[in-house]
């Protein structure tokens, strides 16, 4: 796989008052982006909601109310592809209106510390080594990836006792934004609560639940990282110039984590992985 962003070690070290308490509640919330050629699966942490959803939603009517006294239809919500395409309820918008909106909303990141984990799967590569999923290959990539990002941030909270010493203990509970794909995430993170080569999992992650972007700002942050994290993994194909956006974002101290696309050779590995867990116990092989 190839990996970007900063290193997780020093994602750890950019949380101020790591120690401090009982334990550390974080919140991750969930979001997909995806076209006919990727499929990106990010989730957004932070032990800081509160504060950024109280920002996110003065900026959101800041915005409307800027859009009334214009005379101009107002917004329910920020969403990363319609405001990027300035279609949907941002139809209408010039582009250089949407750029500032969308950084309006980037910036409170500088304020408050933010982990993304993102995955990306190119979906042509998956279908071939996964043939079985060709008619749908999003259900098994939702799957797929929530795993992965369960174990990436094992990875990262064992870097950061490493650089801090001993820090308390994390718990999480993970939002998802509400599919048709609802129950494979959760038959996915029992997998995973209750696999016995993952025995951090029951320590660290409590729930998974799925929430509705009406009823929840952080999903809206959430939306607008995992369609960056897309469009990043797009450009690598694409070879087009990374997007503003994202340099802005990158460029904020407190904002830390990992990207990664997966390529040929690891999807491969993949669906060895795969074919071994399924193998009947009593079947050996040599």
């Amino acid at each position: 796989m190839i990996g970007s962003g900063p290193p997780p070690r020093a994602t750890w070290l950019g949380l101020g008052g790591f120690s401090d308490g009982t334990f550390v509640l974080m919140r991750g919330y969930i979001d997909e982006s995806y076209n006919s050629k990727i499929f990106t699966l990010s989730c957004l942490m932070s032990p800081r909601w509160a504060f950024i959803e109280s920002e996110w939603k003065k900026c959101l009517s800041h915005t409307n109310q800027v859009l009334r006294s214009k005379g101009r239809n107002e917004i329910s919500r920020y969403h990363a592809a319609d405001c990027s395409s300035c279609r949907g309820e941002f139809k209408g918008w010039e582009v250089e209106e949407q750029i500032a909106f969308t950084k309006s909303l980037a910036a409170i990141f500088k304020r408050h510390f933010v982990n993304v984990i993102a995955y990306s799967m190119p979906l042509k590569d998956f279908v071939r080594e996964f043939p079985e999923y060709r008619g749908d290959p999003i259900g098994p990539c939702y799957s797929e990836l929530l795993k992965f990002m369960m174990l990436e941030f094992a990875a990262q909270l064992q870097d950061g006792r490493k650089a801090l010493g001993n820090i308390k203990p994390v718990h999480v509970v993970l939002f998802h934004d509400r599919c048709n794909y609802d129950a494979v995430l959760l038959k996915s993170f029992n997998e995973m609560i209750n696999a016995t080569d993952f025995p951090e999992g029951k320590k660290i992650f409590s729930t998974i639940a799925p929430l509705s972007w009406e009823d929840c700002i952080p999903l809206q942050a959430a939306d607008m990282i995992a369609y960056e994290a897309f469009k990043e993994a797009e450009r690598k194909i694409s070879g087009r110039r990374r997007r503003k956006s994202l340099e802005f974002i990158l460029g904020m101290a407190q904002f830390g984590g990992r990207s990664k696309t997966f390529d040929p050779k690891s999807i491969h590995l993949l669906r060895e992985a795969v074919d071994k867990i399924s193998q009947p116990k009593n079947v050996q092989t040599g």
